[in-house]
């Protein structure tokens, strides 16, 4: 094959600092503690785990974290040929010298590059698959801004996902990379920092492709963006990694992305505007714009809070319609042999993750709530074990765990890990040892997609009732 010489400069460049870094690095694949991400995983230290697609990711937890001043969310993408460990070689992560005060992420891309590699590409694989990331760790751990971090490929990637996916990220690092296509919709302009990072001596991509970008996000109207050119490198250092650099940029990341009322209410709207919205997203914006719209005074503050008490209110009777719904089912199901799965245990599965913070949520549903944070424990210590010490023995005890951890919101977290071991079983286990699984997997599967299509129905008629009786809120969506 005839690979073009700036791919094989690239290539050639990075594999000696990976190799390099992983003969000097105390984190080597294999050797990494497979814990799933929860409040009870152990802080300050590298841990691995596997994302819903399969991909394995490296994480590293700061040593405390504050629900009253949470920590931000950082994602590394590694560029072509390169693999999750990556990040964690090149940058102090494990040892908390970079973003020690935040959760970072070391994923892989979906798409196949070279040999075992798999790259980050403008795609919807690839996309989705960094979202279900951010949706996951926000669901574990209070989370205040997502910054992607995006190496070459991984850069471009980040610029594309930043357009992509805009109510899921605050700021980009996009390091040594090129803007391509990507949609320059109008919340992103508002909202999301563009750091644009490049060596002056780049001989894989030039220079001129950071100069390019940053002209193409001025003229489209983008309010925060930074370039910074590295001077007084080699063409072969030139698209090295850069510590210094990257952490400065990071800190620019921080010292633009101040919360606004405005913002977050343009957040929740956004989201609002979409046929099948992502209530969590709404959720979340509607709540924080209301709290900041309470430093807001005189005329311009209660303009500012008339919309936001809007979306509140619609949000409230989102979660009454869902919790009333979920009861009658409920209700209807008594009769059901006891420790039945029901449709209705997968719908509250899914509105929980989004409300079980809201008050009127928490009330309404009390019990169930209750019982949900318990099954949500046992699954996560059930994927901990299997993680840990798989075998006959501990599969068995899992599979029995999701099947009374009815409520529990992470329960596809392990439904996914039972998959994906029935497709290629693990060492230490045999093809039958999965036969409790897909029995229960078989009854369960149409059931959780009738639970999850009714709780679609309901937000997607209610949001669209919203947006018909308050088109003035959407006319610039």
């Amino acid at each position: 094959m005839n690979i073009p010489f700036h791919f094989r400069v690239l290539l050639t460049g990075l594999l000696v600092v990976l190799l390099f870094c992983a003969e000097a690095s105390a984190q080597k694949y294999g050797e990494v503690d497979k814990v799933a991400p929860s409040p009870n995983a152990p802080q300050g230290q590298t841990l691995e785990w596997t994302s819903t697609e399969g991909k394995s990711y490296w994480y590293r937890l700061p040593h405390q974290i504050n629900p009253k001043k949470p920590p931000n969310l950082v994602l590394m993408l590694h560029g072509t040929g390169l693999t999750w460990g990556w990040a964690f070689w090149n940058y102090p992560i494990s040892s908390g010298g970079f973003r020690g005060n935040d959760i970072v992420i070391a994923p892989e891309g979906m798409t196949p590059g070279g040999g075992d590699t798999f790259n980050f590409t403008q795609s919807k694989p690839d996309g989705d698959h960094i979202a279900g990331l951010i949706r996951h760790f926000k669901s574990k751990f209070p989370i205040d801004k997502v910054y992607v971090y995006g190496h070459s490929q991984g850069a471009f990637f980040c610029y594309w996902f930043a357009g992509a996916y805009t109510e899921l990220v605050d700021g980009i690092v996009a390091h040594a990379g090129n803007v391509l296509s990507v949609n320059h919709n109008k919340l992103a302009k508002d909202k999301v920092a563009i750091g644009i990072l490049h060596g002056k001596a780049d001989a894989v991509v030039s220079v001129e492709c950071a100069h390019r970008t940053e002209k193409i996000y001025k003229q489209q109207g983008y309010k925060k963006i930074k370039m910074s050119i590295v001077e007084g490198l080699t063409k072969r250092s030139g698209h090295w990694p850069l510590p210094t650099q990257v952490a400065e940029m990071f800190d620019w990341l921080d010292q633009v992305n101040a919360d606004s009322p405005q913002l977050a209410l343009s957040v929740a709207l956004s989201e609002l505007a979409k046929d099948s919205p992502d209530l969590t997203i709404v959720s979340s914006s509607a709540y924080k714009a209301k709290s900041l719209a309470r430093r807001e005074k005189g005329d311009e503050g209660k303009a500012l809070r008339a919309p936001i008490e809007k979306v509140v209110e619609f949000l409230e009777e989102v979660q009454s319609a869902h919790a009333s719904t979920i009861q009658q089912a409920q209700k209807a199901s008594k009769s059901a042999k006891k420790g039945s799965f029901q449709p209705w245990m997968a719908h509250f599965r899914i509105v929980n993750t989004s409300f079980s913070g809201a008050t009127p949520w928490r009330k309404s549903l009390k019990s169930l709530v209750s019982s949900a944070t318990k099954h949500q424990r046992a699954i996560d210590a059930a994927l901990s074990v299997i993680s840990k010490n798989l075998n006959r023995k501990t599969l068995q005890q899992a599979v029995k765990v999701l099947q009374k951890s009815m409520l529990a919101s992470n329960a596809e977290d392990l439904e996914l890990t039972f998959r994906r071991m029935a497709q290629d079983p693990p060492a230490g286990t045999q093809d039958e040892d999965f036969s409790g699984y897909r029995q229960l997997s078989a009854t369960r599967d149409p059931l959780i997609q009738q639970g999850r299509s009714t709780a679609a129905e309901i937000t997607a008629s209610m949001a669209s009732d919203f947006r018909e009786a308050n088109p003035e809120l959407f006319s610039d969506k």
